[in-house]
């Protein structure tokens, strides 16, 4: 069985299930690389590999430092 298309209606009702359910929603963000329970604002993100190497394809040309 493939998984429901992206923003279908299928895909949109599986999303409020997740959403109403701590257990699925740990689960979904686990898969997706997130510490479940923990925003960013809160320290409990840390930036992967990937994500500081296309930092300037994600955000433009900006200096890092600043």
């Amino acid at each position: 069985m493939k998984p429901p298309k992206k923003n279908s209606s299928e895909w949109r009702k599986n999303e409020k299930l997740i959403a109403q359910h701590p257990g699925l929603r740990a689960a979904r963000d686990i898969s997706e690389g997130f510490t479940p329970g923990k925003s960013v604002g809160t320290g409990g993100w840390t930036p992967s590999e990937a994500y500081k190497a296309n930092y300037d394809l994600i955000f433009g040309k900006k200096d890092k430092d600043e």
